[in-house]
């Protein structure tokens, strides 16, 4: 029954329509994944704090498969979680702690690629990915405002 069947690749999120390089990799926006039930739910349990109001629209996911996956942050958030300074690795550690990542490496400043135990929804992996940033915020000194 090929109408049963979710159309587009299994990482991909109904009503959301990934941006496509040229080398196959689809992207997704943080604010197009924003209103998913995943993601604010993530939302919902980050320290309440007026800097992550809208977190999600600073970052996107990418992935080719729904495994490799690459986390991007804005530069308007990047100070939030100590990722200005070369050299700080707090979310990286934090990261590569979840028991769903396989492995992490920060490619830029800005950039995290990471392989998941499991193929994931770029939703699921958004909200993951703001889960971990409430963690980091926590840590940070006087992050857990």
């Amino acid at each position: 029954m090929s109408w049963l069947r979710k159309s587009g690749p299994a990482y991909g999120v109904e009503g959301v329509e990934p941006r496509r390089s040229g080398g196959g990799l689809d992207s997704f926006p943080g604010e197009a994944l924003a209103g998913r039930p995943a993601v604010t739910e993530a939302v919902g349990r980050l320290p309440h704090d007026p800097v992550l109001a809208d977190l999600p629209g600073y970052l996107s996911v990418a992935t080719r498969d729904g495994q490799d996956w690459s986390l991007g942050f804005e530069d308007g958030v990047l100070g939030i979680f100590g990722l200005s300074s070369p050299g700080s690795d707090t979310f990286e550690q934090q990261l590569a702690a979840e028991p769903w990542i396989e492995s992490v490496e920060r490619v830029e400043r800005e950039v995290f690629v990471f392989t998941t135990t499991e193929l994931l929804a770029a939703d699921i992996v958004l909200a993951r990915c703001v889960d971990v940033c409430g963690e980091v915020f926590r840590r940070l000194p006087g992050g857990a405002r």
